[in-house]
């Protein structure tokens, strides 16, 4: 913590004191809502699950409380090459560990937005080829369960920006399955806040891994990051219309 713009920080201290498990944001920025509350995206990644939460805080990160994003799990089912699974094929654990890699089934590493004061809304990565989505009409209190949208994933990271209104700007790879290539890199807008979507911009579309991409908005612009071929962060900087 630092009172005096980070020039000086104070020593660290755990999120929530004695609990051991992921907290706070994952991957995604915190967002503060109209109320003055923040809510973390957050998600538990182990060998056995994938679940996604929100950690919510109303005294500015002194304390916390979690809430659990619903999703039905899906029982193991055998390998669907021509399918969602069919990335695997080109991993590594498709010889070595695949009982554990089908233990994997769920969502993660939720990017948030307020539409409405109130309305509350996620996209999150996911094992089943597509974003998923869940919302809340209670600032974050409760969720609805995470539900499929139109958008493909090939589990990989994502991040949005929220413009005001309806406005959405995400930055994903728009690639369906499953542990598939991480190329192209893209951004994708919407103007019914996640209802439809239209490609915008294709930022990098070599073959490679570009992703765990972070997008932010200020001074009328877009900034967007993202991993290259994991050996360097690429940086763009682009006007919005």
């Amino acid at each position: 913590m630092s009172a005096d713009g980070g020039a000086t920080w104070s020593a660290p201290l755990p999120l929530v004191p004695g609990d051991r498990s992921p907290r706070g944001p994952v991957r995604n920025k915190l967002l503060v809502l109209s109320t003055g509350a923040w809510l973390a995206g957050a998600s538990i990644e182990t060998a056995r699950l994938w679940d996604a939460f929100v950690d919510c805080s109303a005294d500015g990160g002194v304390t916390w409380r979690r809430v659990d994003v619903p999703l039905e799990h899906r029982p193991e089912a055998p390998p669907d090459p021509a399918g969602v699974w069919h990335g695997l094929r080109e991993n590594a654990l498709w010889e070595t560990d695949l009982d554990r890699v089908f233990r994997w089934d769920g969502v993660i590493q939720p990017t948030l937005w307020e539409s409405v004061p109130g309305d509350v809304h996620m996209l999150l990565r996911s094992t089943r080829g597509r974003v998923y989505r869940s919302d809340s009409h209670d600032g974050g209190a409760t969720w609805c369960a995470a539900y499929a949208t139109s958008l493909p994933n090939n589990n990989s990271g994502l991040d949005l920006v929220h413009l005001g209104g309806g406005h959405l700007v995400l930055a994903h790879n728009p690639v369906e399955g499953n542990w598939t290539r991480r190329t192209p890199i893209s951004l994708t807008g919407s103007t019914d806040n996640g209802e439809t979507w239209s490609r915008l911009l294709d930022l990098e579309t070599d073959e490679g891994e570009f992703s765990y991409p972070a997008i932010i908005a200020a001074g009328g612009r877009l900034h967007v990051t993202y991993t290259w071929n994991r050996k360097n962060i690429v940086y763009h900087k682009l006007r919005l219309a």
